[in-house]
C-alpha cells in the first residue's frame, strides 16, 4: 500500500524532536522497514534534503522570494484572511515551514501518496526557459493547497534547502544497519556506499536483493567513490615510525578531481562529490583522446597553469576556473594541468584491493610522464595530464628533505603512502599521511572548518554587516558539528562583505540539531560552508564543545585567522575532526616538551 505524505512528514515530525544518533537511527530504521521498496531512495533523499544523490544534482531551483510567492498565490486562491503580509510574518517566525504551517492551519488536506508528492518536487526542479519561474509558483501554490500543515511545513523547508533534521550520512547508515538488523550490517553498507556515493541507491538494494548484494558493489563509471583521506603527521621520523619504508608524493593545492569514462560518457566529480565535468573541457577532452572506448577511474588534482612560467598559479587563481559561465574563455586565461596520483578502475575492473605501487605502476603507464607545454597540447590533447612527484623514502631524513625540498617549489607538502596500501575509499587512515607542518612549529597547519553562525560586528565592521563567524570542528562519533572558535580575522573587506552575502542566504532561526555549541552566535546557519583556519595553537576551553566530555573541558584556537573564503569543494562532514583536533593538541604538548630548555642549556 502506497505511503502518504502525512505519513512521510509524521516521521520527519518525530526525527525533528531527537536530538540522539542512535534514537534518530532507530527511528529511521523502523520506518524504513514499513515502506514500499519504490519509496525507499526518495524518502532517503528527502531526509538528505535532495531530489538524488548529490552528485547527480537535486535541488528545485527556488528562492525564498519564489516560495513566498507561491504561498501567497496559495493564501489568495483559499481566501484566507491576512493581517500581515507572508513576508511580514516570515520575518516574524523566522522560519518558511513555520509560516506555512501557520497560515493554513485548521485545514484538513489530502492525504496524497508521498511519490506523488516527490514527483511534483522533481517537476519544480526540471523545469526551465521562459515562463519556468511562473509555472513554479503555480505548482507549489496548487501542492500547498492540497497537503495538510504539518506537510506543508517540512516541504516548504524542503523546497527552500533549510530541512534541518540534523539527519547526516552517518545516521542514515546507522538507520540502514538497523533496519537490516543491526551492527553487524553497518559494515557492508558503509563500503557499499563508499563505492556509489549513493545511500538511496543502497536502500533500494537492500529492500530488493539484500545485505548481499550490497556486498558485491563495485565500482562503477557514472557512480562517484567517495574519496580516500589522509591522516596528519608532524615529521618525517613520526612518518617512518608509523609506517616504515614509503612513497612520497607532493601535495598540491588544487581541484581534486575523480575522472570516469565509460568508454563513451566522461564525467567529473569534486572532492565533495558534485559534477563539475562542464568546467574542465580540456580534461574531458584529454580523456576521451587517452582512453577511447576503455573505462576507468582514476583521480588527481587540476592545478592552474602558467604557460610562461612553466609552473602553477596559486590556488587563488586556479579557483578562477570554478564557473558555469564563460568556461572557455577562462580555460583560455587559465589552463589547467591535471596531475594523476591514483587509479581505482580500468577496463571493468576494479583495482582498489591492489597494493598502492601496482596501481601507481598501471598508472604511469597509462598517463604522459613528462608534461607538456600548452602548445603541444594543442596537437596532443592528452598533454593536459601529468603524473604527480613521487619518492622513495628508506630512512626519515629522505622525507623531511623531499618536504623542504617541495615546500621551496611553493607547494602545500608532502603525502606519505604506504607501499601495500589499498585505495581506501571514504576512509581516514595512515594508509596515506599528510605533512604539511614542519615539526619545529606549534601549529602551522590548517585546519577545515564549518561555520555554524555569525556577527554582525562592531566599529568598522558595522558597515560591513559581518564581524566575526563561529567555527565547529566535526565529531564522527556524534554526528555533529561542535563549536571551536570564533574568528574574526583573515579576510579583506570585499571577501568580507562576500562571506555576509553568502551566509544570509543560509541562515537559520534557531541552533540546527546538527550543530552543539554553547556559546550562541547572532545568526545561526546551515552549516554547510567551509573555511580553511590557521591557528597559533590549540586551548583548553570551557566555552566550546569540541572534544569536552564529563569534567573535561573542550578544545579552541588560539588567534585563530581563516586563509580565505570558504571551498567550495569541501564537504562539511570531512572538515576536521574532534580526534584529529585531539590528536594535533596531543603532539603539541609533546613538542613543547620536546624543546622546552634544560638546566644546561644557555
Amino acid at each position: 500500500m502506497a505511503t502518504s505524505i502525512d505519513r512521510i512528514c509524521d516521521c520527519l515530525h518525530v526525527l525533528e524532536s531527537l536530538t540522539g544518533r542512535i534514537e534518530m537511527a532507530q527511528e529511521m530504521g523502523s520506518f524504513l522497514g514499513i515502506l514500499e521498496n519504490p519509496e525507499r531512495a526518495p524518502f532517503i533523499y528527502l531526509v538528505q534534503g535532495q531530489l538524488a544523490p548529490p552528485f547527480r544534482g537535486g535541488e528545485t531551483g527556488m528562492s525564498t522570494k519564489l516560495v513566498l510567492r507561491a504561498i501567497g498565490l496559495a493564501v489568495e486562491k483559499a481566501e484566507i484572511p491576512l493581517t500581515s503580509s507572508p513576508e511580514k510574518k516570515l520575518e516574524e517566525l523566522g522560519d518558511m515551514g513555520n509560516l506555512v504551517e501557520h497560515l493554513f492551519s485548521g485545514r484538513q488536506g489530502e492525504s496524497l501518496p508521498f511519490l506523488d508528492v516527490f514527483q511534483t518536487l522533481e517537476n519544480l526542479a526540471l523545469r526551465g526557459g521562459e515562463g519556468s519561474q511562473e509555472e513554479k509558483i503555480r505548482e507549489l501554490a496548487t501542492l500547498f493547497l492540497k497537503i495538510s500543515p504539518l506537510s506543508s511545513r517540512f516541504v516548504a523547508r524542503f523546497v527552500v534547502g533549510k530541512l534541518r533534521l540534523g539527519v547526516g550520512d552517518a545516521t542514515i547508515i546507522d538507520a540502514l544497519a538497523h533496519w537490516q538488523g543491526g551492527k553487524s550490517a553497518k559494515s557492508p553498507i558503509e563500503n557499499g556506499y563508499n563505492l556509489c556515493s549513493d545511500l538511496g541507491r543502497i536502500a533500494t538494494l537492500l529492500g530488493s536483493e539484500g545485505l548481499d548484494a550490497v556486498r558485491q558493489l563495485r565500482p562503477s563509471p557514472g557512480f562517484p567513490i567517495r574519496m580516500a583521506l589522509c591522516e596528519r603527521l608532524s615529521s618525517g621520523e613520526d612518518i617512518f615510525e608509523k609506517i616504515g619504508p614509503c612513497a612520497v608524493e607532493s601535495k598540491y593545492d588544487g581541484f581534486r578531481c575523480q575522472v570516469h569514462t565509460d568508454g563513451t560518457n566522461i564525467q567529473i566529480f569534486s572532492r565533495n562529490l558534485e559534477e563539475t565535468t562542464a568546467m574542465f573541457p580540456e580534461i574531458v577532452e584529454g580523456t576521451r583522446a587517452l582512453f577511447g572506448e576503455r573505462t576507468a577511474i582514476f583521480e588527481g588534482e587540476a592545478l592552474g597553469y602558467n604557460a610562461e612560467t612553466g609552473g602553477y598559479h596559486p590556488f587563488q587563481v586556479t579557483i578562477t576556473r570554478k564557473r558555469k559561465h564563460n568556461v572557455k574563455q577562462k580555460s583560455d586565461e587559465v589552463p589547467l594541468k591535471m596531475l594523476v596520483f591514483d587509479l581505482m578502475y580500468l577496463d571493468g575492473e576494479s583495482w582498489l584491493d591492489v597494493p598502492f605501487l601496482e596501481r601507481r605502476h598501471k598508472m604511469e603507464s597509462l598517463f604522459p610522464t613528462r608534461m607538456f607545454s600548452v602548445e603541444e597540447e594543442e596537437l596532443a590533447p592528452s598533454g593536459v595530464f601529468g603524473t604527480s612527484r613521487l619518492i622513495m623514502a628508506d630512512h626519515p631524513s629522505t622525507i623531511d628533505l623531499f618536504f623542504d625540498e617541495v615546500l621551496e617549489e611553493g607547494f602545500e607538502g608532502i603525502i606519505a603512502k604506504r607501499k601495500e596500501g589499498t585505495y581506501t575509499a571514504g576512509s581516514r587512515n595512515f594508509n596515506w599521511i599528510k605533512l604539511k607542518r614542519s615539526y619545529k612549529d606549534a601549529l602551522s597547519d590548517t585546519l577545515d572548518l564549518v561555520i555554524i553562525g555569525f556577527y554582525r560586528g562592531k566599529g568598522q565592521r558595522t558597515r560591513l554587516g559581518i564581524g566575526a563567524i563561529l567555527t565547529a570542528a566535526y565529531d564522527r562519533e556524534q554526528d555533529k558539528f561542535v563549536s571551536i572558535a570564533r574568528i574574526g580575522s583573515g579576510l579583506t573587506e570585499a571577501q568580507w562583505i562576500t562571506l555576509r552575502e553568502m551566509l544570509e542566504e543560509s541562515t537559520l532561526p534557531e541552533r540546527p540539531p546538527s550543530v552543539l555549541s554553547d556559546i550562541q552566535p547572532e545568526y545561526w546557519v546551515e552549516p554547510k560552508f567551509v573555511v580553511r583556519v590557521r591557528a597559533d595553537d590549540i586551548t583548553r576551553s570551557p566555552q566550546h564543545m569540541c572534544g569536552r566530555r564529563e569534567g573535561e573541558e573542550g578544545y579552541a584556537l588560539r588567534f585563530p585567522r581563516m586563509t580565505g573564503e570558504p571551498r567550495a569543494d569541501k564537504n562539511p562532514f570531512d572538515a576536521t575532526t574532534v580526534l584529529e583536533i585531539k590528536n594535533l593538541y596531543q603532539k603539541q604538548k609533546n613538542l613543547l616538551v620536546r624543546h622546552r630548555p634544560t638546566s644546561g642549556d644557555t
